[in-house]
This record gives structure tokens, sequence and C-alpha cells, in this order.
């Protein structure tokens, strides 16, 4: 190791005499050679990167630019080997990162992924084994142990630095990545609007859509915006809702309830896959009475919360970065139109109910953008059973819907659920569920069956929810609107068993209720299901709705892009023109959860040493906070916690002496504190 480690380092020290030509040459081949060896990771395959190579050989050569223009940086530094060496071995990480990331979902690694780091932390357990989860800690440990060593060893170029040609070659370079992709933009060789991220990784190349979702995030100026192109897009829909015959009195307005089934379709679907009973018989024979239809979203067996963007607020996602969750980015302090916004100035009540963390996507600050006035998650749950993989039951959800509807009293009230029970990964090794539905697999392989044995046993339960729910909405005796549809098709290997019907970005829909919609069947893009919903219901629309119905057209969808371009750019990053006409939309005060989390009493026991707590709507997560310390807390049931004697040490044994605040706080399983309640003073017992 030694000798190998002398050697090395003889050899990076030896380049530091190369010239210029001769460096760029040596970076040129790196470039080469690492390009390829990040398509083969990317594309888990090393013949399909020989084939990406020999029919796209222009496409490739663009990467290995993007990589080489990357390297030339170096120059600028004294420790020139050293950054090399750095820039190199990051973008062996990233594609190493995408190479695990593949094994276990669909979506290819992007730059959102960064933003994501919490949320994919709090799901490894479920997705790497305690070994793969010690090998990648002590991966990444040693990567920084050797950038350290690296640093120190490096040799600095000694006499001075030809700054001069080092800039002229990077500013070449740079220029030149500049107009190449400008001209293949232009020649649609390439695309910066990714449709399937996945595709898009695959025909352009890693380097490339990896950098591209770096630089590109939110939505781009569009080349006519002005004021003048809003105002015509505004003249042209303001009088749309003339004819609807708007609903006037709150006691007249149905109650709309949406809930979005993680990864649900119909496992008929699915290619040379059999079941002994239908797993979906509650939603088929929905499908087959109320409005239904294939659902066209903009996600294939991940993003999730790109899906329920666009249902709520009928913009598309793809007018965004690429990879972007517009919820993890510009949405987590700007408000937006949506269906809950529209809604609330329309007097419902607008709420919102998902069975895993808060801040999953950062749903507890955008839901607030997005006009929620409540947000009820796991976090303040108590009754939901879990699977033997780690996520929620849904049959939780229909009560939690239930609370959400009671809190306005009467009045209409809009509620948005967001389901996780179909969640992946699904186990390979054994079903590992309670199997209500028998599934077989034409290929007989033993790992896909109990794959998709434990997704279709999933879908099964979740499908017994639904119905569970639709009888609560029927005893109500209120007028009711229920929407239930897939995100997204599951994260599970279709290679061998691909789907027979719909597309691989299609799901299906449909829309029960107790009145007559006047509604037909008929497949949707994600985006429209609000206007389609809104109308149905004659309730006022937004300027995204309406310009549905004004520039809509299947057949040629090129001026609606333009138009809700126009409008997603302004209302969101531009000059809010919009706003001139109606109303702005503002960040609403949302609480988390509908039922706030109170004290009512505190009490010391002094022969048993523990802190008893008293008051309402605790959950598991609820943590008593001492002079802002957290303590370790037993949850006895929704009325009553307990710290031990143990972990509350001495704090209130002298507490008469001094000051002490006791409160509530909400605890997620990573540490982060949603909630606390006031802080009260502890009074200690009389003697």
């Amino acid at each position: 190791m030694k000798k190998f480690l002398s050697k090395l380092s003889s050899i990076v020290r030896s380049t530091y005499d190369y010239s210029l030509l001769k460096w760029l040459l040596v970076s040129l081949a790196v470039a080469f050679g690492e390009e390829f060896f990040l398509e083969v990771l990317g594309r888990r395959s090393f013949i399909a990167a020989v084939s990406f190579v020999f029919h796209t050989p222009y496409i490739f050569l663009y990467n290995i630019l993007i990589l080489y223009f990357t390297f030339s940086i170096c120059l600028l530094f004294r420790r020139r080997g050293f950054i090399f060496g750095l820039i190199a071995g990051l973008w062996l990480i990233v594609g190493f990162t995408n190479f695990a990331v593949l094994g276990y979902r669909i979506t290819p690694f992007s730059a959102i992924d960064f933003l994501m780091i919490t949320d994919m932390l709090s799901m490894i357990n479920i997705y790497f084994s305690l070994l793969q989860r010690i090998l990648l800690f002590a991966g990444i440990i040693t990567f920084i142990l050797v950038v350290a060593i690296a640093f120190l060893k490096t040799p600095k170029i000694k006499g001075k630095i030809q700054y001069i040609p080092n800039i002229i070659v990077c500013l070449v370079l740079f220029v030149l990545v500049a107009i190449t992709t400008f001209f293949n933009l232009n020649m649609s060789i390439i695309s910066d609007k990714f449709t399937n991220l996945g595709t898009a990784y695959k025909d352009y190349g890693f380097a490339y859509c990896f950098a591209n979702s770096v630089v590109d995030v939110g939505v781009s100026k569009p080349d006519d915006y002005s004021q003048e192109s809003v105002e015509e897009i505004v003249a042209k829909t303001e009088n749309l809702d003339d004819d609807l015959d708007i609903v006037q009195n709150t006691e007249d307005m149905p109650d709309i309830v949406i809930v979005q089934l993680e990864s649900f379709i119909d496992a008929n679907r699915i290619s040379g896959l059999h079941t002994d009973i239908d797993p979906i018989a509650n939603f088929r024979f929905f499908e087959e009475h109320y409005p239904s239809g294939y659902l066209t979203v903009p996600a294939i067996g991940a993003g999730t919360a790109n899906t329920e963007f666009e249902i709520l607020t009928g913009m598309k996602s793809k007018l965004f970065g690429s990879g972007e969750y517009p919820y993890k980015t510009v949405l987590t302090d700007t408000p937006c139109e949506s269906m809950p916004q529209l809604l609330l100035q329309q007097g419902y009540g607008t709420h919102a109910i998902h069975n895993n963390k808060a801040k999953f996507y950062s749903r507890d600050e955008s839901y607030a953008s997005l006009g929620f006035q409540s947000f009820t998650s796991l976090e303040y749950m108590t009754n939901y059973n879990v699977t033997n993989t780690g996520w929620a039951k849904d049959d939780c959800l229909p009560e939690q819907i239930e609370k959400a509807l009671d809190v306005d009293q009467g009045g209409p009230s809009f509620v948005l659920t967001i389901s996780v029970q179909g969640h992946g990964k699904y186990p390979k090794d054994k079903l590992n569920c309670t199997e209500h539905v028998k599934v077989t697999l034409d290929s007989g392989d033993p790992e896909l069956t109990n794959s998709f044995g434990y997704y279709v046993n999933q879908t099964y339960e979740m499908d017994q929810m639904i119905m569970d729910l639709k009888k609560r909405l029927d005893a109500r005796g209120k007028k009711y609107m229920l929407l239930l549809y897939g995100d997204h098709i599951p994260n599970i290997d279709f290679t061998n068993n691909p789907l027979n019907r719909g597309a691989d970005n299609q799901t299906e829909y449909v829309l029960v209720s107790n009145f007559n919609m006047n509604l037909k069947d008929q497949d949707l893009n994600a985006y429209e299901l609000s206007d389609y919903m809104m109308k149905a219901c004659h309730l006022k629309r937004g300027i995204m709705q309406k310009a549905h119905e004004a520039y809509f057209d299947a057949d040629n969808e090129e001026v609606f892009n333009e138009v809700a371009h126009t409008l997603q750019y302004d209302m969101l990053y531009g000059n809010r023109y919009v706003y001139q006409s109606m109303p702005a939309y503002t960040i609403a005060d949302m609480s988390m959860g509908v039922e706030p989390v109170t004290v009512d009493a505190m009490t010391y026991q002094r022969q048993t040493k523990y802190l008893l707590v008293t008051g309402h709507n605790f959950t598991p997560f609820s943590k008593v906070i001492i002079n802002d310390d957290r303590y370790d807390t037993v949850f006895v049931s929704n009325e009553e916690l307990i710290v031990t004697k143990d972990a509350l040490g001495d704090v209130l044994k002298n507490a008469s002496d001094e000051d002490v605040e006791i409160s509530i706080a909400q605890i997620d399983k990573d540490k982060h504190e949603l909630t606390r309640t006031e802080p009260q003073r502890y009074l200690p017992p009389e003697d």
C-alpha cells in the first residue's frame, strides 16, 4: 500500500511538469473515460452504455465536453492535482449515487435530491439493510478522510501560474459548452424540459442531465413576457364563469374530498401477473358507476408531490426545472393559486392530511402557500397501523377525514388526503405482509413475485379503505364529491411485465359523488382535474382553470403551454401583473392538526418521582419540554404523558428554588420540532 501511494504521488507530481497542451490532452482522456463509466453506472449496463456511444456519438461527445470544462477549472489553482481529483471524484460520487438510487426507484438522481436529503435519510432504514448503511457511512467517512489527506499531501505548483492562458482555456471551453448547448436545444438534439427524467438521462446522457438539473430551477422567463401578454390572457378568461350558474350559498356547496393513493394502479394492467381475486373490487365498482378514466401524471415510479401539485393548482410541473419539486423550492415562501386558495375565498374550510411525516416534500411549509388552514400529518395521529416495511397504513385516513370535515361545523370543506401505504421498497426475499390476494407471475420469478405480491396486497387494503370512506361520507347525509386517483405507477421493475393498457405515466382516477355531476368518462391530465371538478361543482375558478377552457386543445397543446408558461412565471416569479385584475393570494395561517394539543395539568409524583402531564390530543410524537430541554416521554394515551424518574433526573426536585416552564412539543422521528404549546409555569406540589 505504501509503495502504491508513493507511486501515485510520483505520478501526480510528474503531471505538474506537463505543458498546458499535454495537461489538456490528459484531461480530455480522463473526461472520455469517466463519462463512459458514468453512463455504465446510469444505465446499470456496460452493453447499454456502448449502445449509447455508437448510436448517439455526438451526444456522447457533448457530455464529454461538459466534464472537460469542469476539469479545466483546476488550471486556476496552485493545488491543480487536488482540485482535478476533487472534481473527478465528485462526478464519480454523483454517478455512484445515481447507480444506488436507481436500485430502489425509477427516477434518476438529480440536483433537487440534495434538497430531499433529510427525507432520504428518514427512509434509509426502509431502503438499505444494516450492512448497506454501515458501508454507506463508512464510504462517506473514507471519502472525507481521503479528501483531507489529499489536500494536505498534494503539492502546490511552484513558480508563477500562467493565469492568462489558463483563463483563456476555461473561457473558451465555457463558451464552447454554451454555444453547443444552444445549438443542440434549437436543433432539438437535446431538450431542457424533461417529461420523463429517466428517459431523458438515457437519451441525453448523465453529465448533461445532471448539470441541467443544477442550473435549471424555477420557471424561465417567457420570451414574450410583458404586462400586455398577461392582460391579453386575463381578458380572454375573465368572463368564462358567467355561464356556470355559480353557487352563491355555502349550504349548497358540496364537501370536496381528494384522496391521492400512493402508487395505486389496476394490477390487471400488468402483463403476466395473475390474482385469485380482484384486489381493487371497490375502485372498479366506482369506475363502473361514476365518471372515470386514465390520468396522465408527471411522474413515473416516484415524484408524488408533483402529481399532487398539478391536481391542486392546474399548473404544469414540467415548466419548472428538470426534476424540480415546487414544494421544495418556490412554494416554501410564495403563495400560489390553487383549489384550496380559491375555495377559501368562497367560504370553504381547507384541510390537508398525510399519514407520513409533515416535512416530507416540505409540506409543513408549502401547504400554507397553497391555502390550507390545517395540516394533519402522522405526528398528530394516534390510531394507525404500520406495514411490515415501516409505512403507516391507510385505514386511519377515513377517521382523520371525518375529523377535518367536522371542524367546519356543517360548512363546506375541502380535504386533501395523501396516502402512503402503497409506498416502496417492495420486499423481494419474502411476501412480508398479510396475503389477502394470491399473486402469480408467468415468469415464476420468486423475487418479482414477492414484490408484486406485497404491492398488490397493499392496494387491496387501500381499496378496502376507500369503501370505508365512501360509507362514512354517505352516512353524513351531506352533498359531497370524492376524487380517488393514483399518483404514479409503483416503483417495480416492469421490464418483463410491461403494462398492457395505458402508458407508464398513466394511473386511474374516479369521481364519486352523491349528486349528478353531469360528467362523462374521459382521460385527463393531472393539471386538468381542478378545472374539471370546480366546473362540475359550479364553483368560481381561478385564472389557471379558466385558461384550460380558453386555450387547451388536446390535439395541439403548444398554445396552452405558452399560456401556462406565462401565467406560472408571472404569478410565482414575475411582476404579478395578473393580480392587477384580481386579489393577490396570501400564505395561510396554517395550524398543524385539526385538534390542538393542549395541557391541563402537570403533577410531580414524589413517591414514584415521575412527571405526569394531562391534556388533550397527545400522540406518540408528543414530547415534554422543560426549560427548553427535551425529555424522553412515555405516551400513555391522548390525554396522558409521563416522564419517568430516569429521564427526569433531579430537574424538579428543587423546583421551588428556580423558575421551571413546561410545554409539549410535537417532534418528528428526525428530531425536528413541528409545534409547541405555550409554556406553563410549573408549580411544585405542596408538602
